[in-house]
């Protein structure tokens, strides 16, 4: 009775310091998070080249500093406000031992019991302490873990997209967004009102439109990676929300602004990659590079395609991977887009960073495939110009359709978009 009336106090503040940390825990995500990413900008070699030209070095490393100690100072303070509670517990703990002790000693003095039993008692009383201390421990840990599986189990709460039975057997004739609206969590303002279009297979489309006006959003839809607030998104007439979404997976090959680089893997795999639900097939990977202009530079590495495309990687004779420039990692990814032999090819800004030359080969190759849909957005008029439909998005809406010829003599917002690079005169009748 002495031993647990001992350790109540102990229990009671180390569950109320566990959910003070997980409190405190959950204050500091954004801080940690900010901490994290900027490690890891410092430890990236494709930031060194700017972060020494700006002299930001340092100034990352102070602020990652002060986000530590800010962090540490506020974990601090609130451990501090319980030290006293602590000590007064412990003391407790220590003073249960030292009744136990007097006891013995008492039963020793009045009742001549031997000397032994007061190192077997004092034994027993230290071992009960340090034992239910470590009870005590476990608790807080539970209680930890407790507290992290409910903001698990909040977190499954948010519903998420899940697809039907329905296995697509073919590619679809057709695909219709039908008055496609969209609002982002926690948005107040949607980003696609009332979008309906339609995508016929064989087809090459183009959306345009200024930075933020729904592009990349209605793509995401379109492959099912969103869902629409409202809407449907219908293959050949079904909602894509009844298909099994990795059938329609298969028959997509997207390629986004933000494409992955493969960076702990050789130029060939970075290709393969596109498609890893067959071995690899080289000859299927060749064509695939060419079609992305991207087979010269590759072929020039010492190992060609088995070269590591990262210089932080070497094969096991020691020889370093290439760095490679923003364009040419831009035609891997694209030669990875290609090699997936998908039915639908959708490319969000595909050729930022590739020179004009090598682009306007690359488009008329795809342009001359009448097999394949594609599904293009770009601020580059050679990259759209031959496409068959125009989309012009404005503010979430579709602002103008047609092909370029009909948009441009319409001196609308299509024209003003892309005037600069069309070279005409926007008043041809002033120069009459």
């Amino acid at each position: 009775m002495v031993v647990l009336i001992a350790i109540i106090p102990s229990v009671y503040l180390q569950f109320k310091l566990s959910r003070e940390q997980m409190a405190h825990w959950n204050t500091q995500v954004d801080s940690r998070r900010q901490r994290r990413l900027i490690e890891t900008n410092l430890i990236r070699p494709q930031h060194i080249a700017e972060m020494r030209l700006y002299g930001i070095v340092k100034y990352l490393m102070d602020l990652r500093s002060r986000l530590r100690d800010a962090d540490e100072l506020r974990r601090l303070e609130f451990q501090k406000r319980y030290i006293s509670k602590q000590l007064l517990a412990d003391a407790l703990q220590y003073g249960a031992e030292v009744v136990a002790l007097i006891w013995v000693v008492g039963q020793i003095i009045s009742r001549a019991q031997p000397v032994g039993q007061f190192l077997y008692i004092q034994q027993i009383v230290s071992r009960a302490l340090s034992t239910a201390n470590s009870l005590v421990s476990s608790l807080s840990s539970i209680d930890e873990d407790l507290a992290n599986l409910k903001d698990y189990e909040e977190f499954m709460k948010y519903p998420t997209a899940v697809g039907g039975g329905a296995v697509l057997a073919e590619a679809p004739a057709e695909v219709r967004l039908s008055d496609i609206t969209y609002t982002y969590t926690g948005g107040s303002t949607q980003v696609l009102q009332g979008i309906s279009l339609t995508i016929r297979a064989g087809q090459h489309i183009a959306i345009v439109g200024e930075n933020g006006a729904g592009k990349s959003t209605l793509i995401r839809i379109l492959a099912g990676l969103y869902q629409p607030e409202s809407g449907q998104v219908l293959l050949d007439g079904q909602d894509l929300r009844t298909v099994d979404i990795r059938s329609w997976h298969q028959r997509l090959a997207v390629m986004s602004q933000d494409f992955l680089k493969y960076e702990f893997a050789t130029a060939a795999n970075n290709i393969y990659f596109g498609d890893v639900s067959l071995p690899r097939d080289d000859a299927r990977m060749q064509r695939a590079a060419q079609d992305a202009e991207a087979s010269d530079f590759i072929s020039s590495l010492p190992q060609g395609f088995e070269n590591h495309v990262s210089n932080w990687m070497e094969d096991p004779r020691g020889r370093k991977g290439s760095g490679l420039s923003g364009g040419q990692w831009q035609r891997l990814a694209m030669a990875r887009n290609f090699y997936r032999g998908a039915p639908f090819i959708v490319m969000d800004e595909p050729t930022s960073a590739i020179d004009a030359l090598a682009e306007h080969r690359i488009f008329s190759r795809l342009f001359a495939d009448k097999e394949h849909t594609i599904i293009a957005i770009s601020h580059r008029l050679a990259t759209i110009e031959k496409s068959d439909v125009i989309y012009m998005l404005e503010d979430g809406r579709i602002a103008e359709t047609g092909t370029h010829d009909e948009l441009v003599n319409r001196r609308g917002r299509y024209f003003r978009m892309f005037e600069s690079q069309l070279g005409l005169d926007p008043n041809p009748a002033a120069g009459v």
